[in-house]
């Protein structure tokens, strides 16, 4: 004699308060999950479009410099700017360029920087465009 043939025979038993569950639904109990939920979505919004950095024209550069000179000339007014500049990646030869507005605190030809006021500094290097704005 086996061990459930006692049982064996009986009657699948019915439950009168759940109703038995369609095939589509009892497929799903056993469907493979992600055991960290939203772990793909996170790594995937973290990936970076990196760009090259790009040389500047002699042109540019003057542009850049003309600017930077006549803001200094306000610089007690602590002027507004929107400048766009590249930052690199720690990671990578790459980086990305960002443009930032706030109002300058002081230009730094000795460090070759701009510090903001609420102490942001761009290296004048990393430079790609700068503009007054003017509110």
């Amino acid at each position: 004699m086996g061990k459930y043939d006692d049982i064996i025979n009986l009657p699948h038993h019915e439950s009168k308060n759940h109703p038995k569950m369609n095939s589509t639904n009892r497929a799903a109990q056993f469907a493979p999950f992600a055991a960290l939920v939203g772990f793909s979505e996170s790594i995937r919004s973290s990936e970076e479009v990196l760009d090259k950095y790009i040389e500047l024209s002699e042109e540019r550069k003057l542009e850049i410099e003309r600017v930077l000179k006549s803001i200094s000339l306000k610089i007690k007014d602590s002027p507004s700017i929107e400048i766009t500049y590249y930052q690199k990646n720690q990671n990578s030869q790459k980086g990305k360029y960002l443009t930032y507005r706030g109002k300058i605190k002081k230009i730094d030809e000795f460090e070759k920087n701009i510090t903001f006021t609420n102490k942001k500094t761009i290296s004048l290097k990393d430079i790609y465009n700068i503009r007054e704005i003017y509110e």
